[in-house]
C-alpha cells in the first residue's frame, strides 16, 4: 500500500497508455475498464464491504474509482467558490485550483486506528500539486450530472497534449479514421524515455502517415490570407498550397520528389512511388521504382534531401548498405545483379538541379517521347 501514500502523485506520470479514440475495444473507456478489472479488482472488492471491516471509501462513480486509482480531473474547479465548498484541500494552500486535465492518484481515505471515520470521501493528490490532497465525495458522481473524475490509466492522445510521461504505451487500431500524421506525432512525442506501440496489423502500414494525404494541416481550408483552393484526392479535400503533389496527382514527401516524378512523367517513364521492396525477410521503401521493360532492368531511385542531419545520414548509410548486401549497386558502380540504385541529392542550399535530372535520364533511357 505504500505506493498510494501521501506523495504518490509524483509517480502518476511515470507511464501512460494512449489511444486516438474513445469508442470501441481499443478506446479509452474500455482500456481503463480492462486495466481496472485486471489489476484493481481486489481493491474494488475490499471497498464494497459493509461495516467496519471496510477501510476505504466505497467505489465512486460509474467507473467505481477506488483508493489507489490513477485519475484525471475533468472540470476546472476553484475550491474557494461556494458551490465547491465540499472540495477541501489538505494541507491548506494559497489559491487552490484544479484544472481540467490534471492527473493524480487517489491516496485516501485510509482508515487507521485513532483517526476519525472519513470513509465517505476520496482524497486525490495531483501530480501538479504534490503533497496536497483534494476531497471528492459522492455528490461529484451524481447520476444527474457528469462525473468530475475518470480513470486515467488510458487517455486519448488529444487529452494528453501538453503532457509528458516516462513511458508511453500507444494503442493504434487499424483502420483508424481519426488518426492523422499530426496526431501520431503528438502521441510519439509524449514520452520522455520510451514508447511502446501496440499496432493492429503490419507496422509497415504506419508509413502511410508520412504522406500529406494523412495530414490534418494539408486538409485545413482557410481564407485567413486569401481564398482557399481545395483539391480532391481519394475523396478527401486538401488545401492546394499545403501539399506536395505531382502533375499526375501523386502525393509525395518533398518538392524535390515532385520534380523527379514530373521529369519521369514527361518522358512517359512508368514508376511506382514508395513501393515496398522485400529481400531476405527485410522490407525497404525506395522513393521511386522503375521497371524498364526494354532492358529488363530494375532501377531503384533514392533522393537524399537532408544529409546534413546526422540521424538522416545514418539512416541513409544503413539503407545503402542494405541495398549493396542484396545485390543492388549504385549506377556509378555499374549496377548490381538484382538492380541498379540511382542516387540524387539536394545541394548545400537544399535545392535540386533539374537540369542534372534531365542529363541523368538521357543517360539511362535516351530521348524518350514526351521529353521536354
Amino acid at each position: 500500500m505504500r505506493f498510494f501514500n501521501f506523495g504518490a502523485a509524483e509517480k502518476a506520470e511515470g507511464w501512460q497508455i494512449l489511444s486516438p479514440v474513445r469508442a470501441g475495444a481499443h478506446g479509452v473507456p474500455d482500456l481503463n475498464r480492462l486495466i481496472h478489472k485486471r489489476f484493481r479488482q481486489p481493491m474494488i472488492d475490499s471497498s464494497r464491504k459493509q461495516g467496519w471491516s471496510r477501510k476505504y471509501p466505497k467505489p465512486m462513480g460509474p467507473e467505481e474509482i477506488v483508493y489507489g486509482d490513477k485519475v484525471i480531473n475533468l472540470v476546472n474547479t476553484d475550491p474557494k467558490m461556494y458551490w465547491n465548498g465540499h472540495r477541501k484541500v489538505y494541507p491548506d494552500k494559497d489559491n487552490p485550483y484544479i484544472a481540467n486535465g490534471e492527473i493524480g492518484m487517489a491516496v485516501g481515505f485510509f482508515r487507521k486506528k485513532g483517526l476519525p471515520d472519513l470513509r465517505w470521501k476520496l482524497e486525490v493528490e495531483f501530480s501538479s500539486q504534490p503533497r496536497h490532497k483534494y476531497d471528492f465525495t459522492s455528490r461529484d458522481f451524481s447520476e444527474d450530472g457528469n462525473p468530475v473524475l475518470e480513470l486515467a490509466y488510458a487517455l486519448t492522445v488529444h487529452k494528453a497534449q501538453g503532457s509528458e510521461f516516462g513511458t508511453v504505451i500507444l494503442v493504434l487500431p487499424n483502420p483508424c479514421r481519426l488518426l492523422s500524421r499530426e496526431m501520431l506525432y503528438t502521441a510519439l512525442t509524449r514520452q520522455k524515455n520510451r514508447v511502446v506501440i501496440l499496432h493492429q496489423g503490419s507496422r509497415s502500414d504506419l508509413r502511410q502517415y508520412i504522406s500529406d494525404e494523412y495530414s490534418e494541416t494539408a486538409r485545413r481550408l482557410t481564407n485567413l490570407f486569401g481564398p482557399p483552393s481545395p483539391v480532391v484526392i481519394n475523396n478527401r479535400f486538401f488545401e492546394d498550397k499545403l501539399i506536395h503533389r505531382t502533375a499526375r496527382g501523386i502525393m509525395v514527401q518533398s518538392k524535390s520528389e515532385v520534380i523527379i516524378a514530373d521529369h519521369l512523367s514527361r518522358r512517359d517513364i512508368e514508376f511506382l512511388y514508395n513501393q515496398p521492396l522485400t529481400m531476405d525477410g527485410a522490407t525497404r521503401y525506395p522513393d521511386f521504382t522503375i521497371e524498364d521493360a526494354e532492358s529488363g532492368q530494375n532501377y531503384y531511385w533514392e533522393h537524399c534531401g537532408m544529409l546534413h542531419v546526422p540521424s538522416y545520414r545514418h539512416r541513409w548509410e544503413t539503407k545503402m548498405a542494405w541495398y549493396k548486401a542484396n545485390g543492388i549497386l549504385p549506377l556509378e558502380d555499374g549496377g548490381g545483379t538484382r538492380g541498379t540504385l540511382i542516387i540524387t541529392r539536394d545541394d548545400a542550399n537544399g535545392a535540386i538541379d533539374s537540369s542534372r535530372i534531365d542529363v541523368l535520364l538521357d543517360q539511362l533511357f535516351g530521348q524518350k517521347a514526351g521529353a521536354s
